[in-house]
C-alpha cells in the first residue's frame, strides 16, 4: 500500500497462457478460506464457478486482519481530505491493490472486477469510490452500508444483543497462526440462549466475565448507543461518489442482517453518480444465500 503496510493476497492463474483474462478481486476481514474451515483450503462455492468462468482470482486479507499488516478498523472511515500517503482507508487500499495488480500480473486484459458478500459487500462499496481506472464493474452483495441506522448491530439504536455479541465473540478473538486458523465459535456453556444473556446481566458485564480485552469492538459499541459522530463517519453511503465502473448490487428480501444496506447501497450510488450503469438485484433469499453452493 502506498504507506508501506503490505496486505496478504492470494492470486489464482489461469494454467491456460495463451489468453488474457480479466481479474476478479475480493477483499475479506474473513480470511482466505471458506466458512468453517479450519484449514487454508481451495476456493468452493461462487469462487469456484469463477474459476471455472477463467477469471484470474485474487483474494486479499484487508489491512490489520488475519495475515495482513497494519491495525485493522472495523468499517473503517473514508477520509475525504487526503493529503499524503499516511491518509489510507479502505478505498486508497484497493485502488493501491487494483493499481499493484495490473502492474505485475502476467497474463490480465487490463480489467477488473470486484464483488463481496455482507463485510466483503462493504469492502467492495469502498473500492468504488473514486474507481482505479482499470475497475470496470463492481458488485457489493448484501453490503454492510451503515451500522446504527439498519444493519446488523445496532437498528436505529436497538441493540441486537445475540447477533452483536456473538459476532465479534468470535471475529475479534486473538489468533496465533492467522493465515491457519480461524476463530472459533464463543463458547456459551449452554444450549439455551435466551438463559445466557439474561444470567448476563447488564452489558457491562460482558466485558469482565467473557472478553476480558480481547474484543475491543465490544466497548466501543457499548461506549456509543446514539448516532454520534463515530456513527456518521462510519456511514459509508454519503461518499459512494466517483464511480465510474458499473454497480451490480445484490440482496435478499428475507436478509434479517443487511437487507437496509443494500436497498441504501443502490439509493446512494444511484442519486451521487447519475448515468452510472446502476443495477440490482433482489430474490427470495437470506442473508448470502446466493453465493452458497
Amino acid at each position: 500500500m502506498r504507506d508501506g503496510v503490505r496486505l496478504h493476497t492470494r492470486v489464482l492463474l489461469p494454467k491456460d497462457d495463451t489468453q488474457h483474462y480479466p481479474i476478479l478481486l475480493r477483499r475479506t476481514p474473513y480470511g482466505l478460506r471458506p466458512y468453517g474451515s479450519s484449514a487454508f483450503s481451495e476456493p468452493v462455492g461462487t469462487v469456484q464457478r469463477f474459476l471455472e468462468d477463467r477469471f484470474i482470482l485474487v483474494e486479499q486479507d484487508v489491512r490489520g486482519r488475519m495475515a495482513s499488516e497494519g491495525e485493522f478498523v472495523h468499517v473503517r472511515p473514508f477520509q475525504p481530505a487526503k493529503r499524503g500517503p499516511e491518509d489510507t482507508d479502505e478505498s486508497t487500499d484497493a485502488w493501491d491493490t487494483i493499481d499493484w495488480l495490473v502492474r505485475h500480473l502476467p497474463g490480465h486484459n487490463g480489467r477488473v472486477g470486484m464483488f463481496g458478500i455482507s463485510y466483503p459487500g462493504f469492502y467492495t462499496s469502498m473500492g468504488m469510490i473514486d474507481s482505479h481506472p482499470a475497475l470496470r464493474a463492481a458488485s457489493p452483495q448484501a453490503p454492510v452500508a451503515d451500522w446504527f441506522r439498519g444493519d446488523d448491530f445496532r437498528h436505529n439504536g436497538a441493540l441486537f444483543l445475540a447477533h452483536a455479541f456473538n459476532f465479534l465473540a468470535q471475529f475479534e478473538w486473538p489468533l496465533e497462526h492467522p493465515t491457519r486458523e480461524r476463530p472459533r465459535p464463543f463458547d456459551h456453556q449452554t444450549p439455551d440462549g435466551y438463559a445466557f444473556f439474561l444470567e448476563l446481566g447488564p452489558l457491562a458485564n460482558a466485558e469482565p466475565l467473557h472478553f476480558k480485552g480481547r474484543v475491543p469492538y465490544w466497548s466501543e459499541l457499548a461506549a456509543h448507543p446514539n448516532y454520534d459522530d463515530f456513527w456518521q463517519a462510519r456511514n459509508v453511503l454519503p461518499h459512494l461518489r466517483n464511480i465510474r465502473c458499473a454497480v451490480l448490487t445484490v440482496g435478499g428480501w428475507y436478509d434479517a442482517e443487511d437487507l437496509y444496506g443494500t436497498l441504501a447501497t443502490y439509493r446512494a450510488v444511484e442519486r451521487q453518480n447519475p448515468g452510472l450503469t446502476n443495477l440490482l438485484v433482489m430474490g427470495p433469499w437470506a442473508h448470502g444465500d446466493w453465493g452458497e453452493g
